[in-house]
């Protein structure tokens, strides 16, 4: 595989990253309000444990067969079978009669797709590919997830609601996800054996899983993807609470602060994995949390919007290096032909993290009223994930790695 063929490949996985992942990732919390409404104002009635419980589920009831049939199904056949799962799913939101079953049945299937379309299929393509700059290359697909992520909302989900309701926003997101299919059939090699790590040569996984570096890593990842992934999906919600009542103007906020959050977050993974490329890790990672520590200071002052964008501007800075030090470090510790093995575990315990603490969230808040618990909770999480990546130790020379 040349260079050019490298590169067009790195850009390809973050546009389809952006149309499977990152619209409806960032944007379906968008609607999670809007699911709250009475049936009588145009909603469901749901009560808000039971809105945020469908992500969850639909990851655990894929779980096992998930990641294990995604990784054995070479990646330009796994992102058209999963973009064939996902787009529909996502309009099916916008389809729904109100039952919690079709709810949760639909984000089911949506985690599906996600299994064979999602990250670990363009982390682990890229690791492979990638001997050199590998952070780069990680950094241009996840760009591509937080650039449609940020517009997903500013200039997709709020005008298409105004205009037309939520409902027809879904559906006109469901074909959005569909645009990844001829992205995917033009520039990713059909080559199993090119592209597909772990097929052949693999050595025993107790190779990768008796590390305690694998474990600290699994560890640190999870809690500091749970920590974010708290924030995210409940972002709207709590500017809801610090007093942005008004539905437009709850909208606009929240909208272009989340612009203002995943932009930042696509800028920082290309400082943060330039840096990683030519500075020891836990230095950089420690300069990340720093921006996600001031981050935090911020938040009993959301009440004015401007510092709403300011703790966007600050959190979606330091939170760009979550997804990024874990796939580094994996490949650094592990190396490409180990990868897939470690990731098969490494990805679905991070995931479980990712999408069950912004219920577990939920439930905080419906005890405490509030959520000035949870999210202290959210940042004992961030910190001591941080904490655990930073103590992985930097590997130098190839003779270290299975050390």
């Amino acid at each position: 595989m040349t260079d050019a063929h490298r590169w067009r490949t790195a850009v390809a996985s973050g546009l389809i990253l952006g149309l499977v992942v990152g619209i409806p990732y960032y944007s379906l919390p968008f609607f999670y309000d809007y699911f709250e409404h009475s049936p009588r104002d145009g909603g469901f009635g749901w009560k808000r444990d039971a809105v945020l419980l469908g992500l969850p589920l639909g990851t655990l009831a894929t779980l096992v067969i998930g990641p294990w049939l995604a990784r054995r199904t070479e990646p330009r056949r796994a992102v058209i079978i999963g973009a064939l799962l996902c787009a529909p799913a996502v309009a099916g939101f916008g389809w729904m009669d109100g039952t919690l079953a079709a709810y949760y049945g639909l984000w089911t299937l949506y985690m599906v797709g996600w299994c064979f379309a999602g990250p670990m299929t363009h982390q682990l393509l890229l690791a492979r590919v990638f001997q050199k700059n590998r952070g780069s290359a990680l950094a241009i697909a996840f760009f591509g997830l937080s650039l449609f992520g940020s517009a997903s909302v500013a200039l997709l989900a709020r005008p298409l609601t105004q205009a037309w309701g939520f409902r027809v926003a879904l559906q006109a997101l469901g074909g959005c996800v569909l645009l990844s299919v001829p992205v995917a059939w033009s520039a990713f090699p059909a080559t199993k054996e090119q592209t597909v790590p772990g097929s052949i040569g693999i050595p025993p996984r107790a190779g990768v899983w008796s590390s305690s570096v694998f474990w600290r890593l699994t560890l640190g990842g999870t809690l500091t993807s749970a920590g974010i992934a708290g924030v995210n999906q409940h972002w709207k919600l709590i500017l809801r609470e610090r007093g942005f009542h008004e539905q437009a103007r709850l909208d606009e906020v929240f909208g272009w602060s989340l612009m203002l959050m995943l932009v930042f977050s696509a800028t920082g993974r290309f400082v943060f994995a330039w840096c990683a490329d030519r500075f020891p890790k836990r230095h950089v990672i420690t300069v990340a949390f720093i921006f996600m520590l001031l981050a935090m200071s911020l938040l009993g002052s959301l009440e004015h919007g401007r510092m709403a964008y300011a703790f966007a501007v600050l959190f979606g800075f330091g939170m760009s290096s979550d997804s990024l030090f874990v796939t580094l470090l994996a490949a650094e510790r592990f190396g490409p032909e180990m990868l897939a093995r470690a990731m098969a575990l490494l990805i679905p315990v991070t995931t479980i993290g990712q999408t069950w603490f912004p219920y577990a969230v939920s439930l905080l808040w419906e005890i405490s009223g509030s959520y000035a618990m949870p999210l202290a909770v959210v940042f004992v999480l961030i910190l001591g994930g941080r904490m655990l990546l930073y103590r992985i130790p930097e590997v130098h020379g190839e003779s270290l790695r299975h050390s």
